[in-house]
């Protein structure tokens, strides 16, 4: 389990990756958390709501930080939950900070409600929606994106198949699934039942539930689209990903990233 030192050092690398800023007044700058437990009182005082220093549709984009930040959570999480730290360290430091719980199957509910379940296809769709919300209300013409776990992977739709590529500046990622996932197997298991004809059967129980899920693993149709044609990473979008030292990136995604930095 992470130490929240290295929390801390993480969310410092990923913020720094936004460029450094200046900070605000100091009178006017929220408290920041650097741990979890901030996520529950937040959440139980206002469930589902934007985090701190978000979501300020007045906010104007200074000269210093011309770019929003839009940040998308991770799956079964949501704004709330997702970013008690990163939002008011962004506002603080002289940002416009923009976030959205997305990919919600059905009606909210009412205490806790976990975002990111739809197939990313329908939330890189809600994704873009929002960006032009954004962009419209602050007159920016370009976001930068922070993103965590699933927050990493469904934007990568938006930008490369909804438009996206040309109103996302900066794409920061940390804890990055570009390869997809193997968690203890599962997408060895789920060759094999697709081998023996059985993923019909596994898709109807699980899709409804979580529609999202099987397309994290590792050679996933949906990972398979990203990667077809000039790849994930596309032009004029500067990638930055963010990962502890026991992430190992692929190869091929070691070698595509050096592409998208040439």
């Amino acid at each position: 389990m992470r130490t929240t030192k290295s929390l801390a050092a993480t969310f410092l690398a990923a913020t720094l990756a936004l460029i450094c800023a200046s900070p605000a007044n100091a009178d006017e700058e929220l408290p920041v958390p650097w741990t979890l437990a901030a996520a529950l009182p937040a959440q139980a005082a206002n469930p589902g709501g934007p985090p701190p220093g978000a979501n300020d549709f007045d906010c104007r984009p200074s000269e210093a930080h011309p770019n929003p930040v839009v940040l998308t959570h991770g799956l079964s999480a949501n704004q709330t939950v997702n970013w008690q730290t990163f939002a008011p360290l962004l506002k603080n430091n002289g940002y416009c900070v923009f976030s959205l719980t997305y990919g919600v199957p059905g009606k909210p509910l009412p205490i806790y409600q976990p975002g990111g379940l739809l197939p990313m296809e329908q939330s890189a769709k809600e994704l873009s929606a929002f960006v032009d919300k954004v962009l419209g209300a602050t007159g920016a013409s370009k976001v930068d994106l922070l993103g965590h776990s699933e927050g990493t992977l469904m934007p990568s739709y938006y930008v490369k198949f909804l438009g996206g590529a040309s109103k996302v500046d900066k794409y920061v990622s940390l804890t990055p699934l570009w390869d997809g996932t193997t968690l203890l197997g599962a997408s060895h298991l789920y060759a094999l039942a697709v081998a023996l004809g059985l993923a019909p059967g596994f898709n109807g129980i699980l899709d409804p539930a979580c529609g999202s899920c099987r397309q994290f693993l590792r050679g996933s149709e949906f990972l398979t689209k990203l990667r077809s044609g000039n790849g994930v990473f596309q032009p004029g979008v500067t990638y930055t990903n963010i990962m502890t030292a026991t992430t190992r990136p692929s190869s091929r995604t070691r070698a595509a990233w050096a592409r998208a930095r040439t």
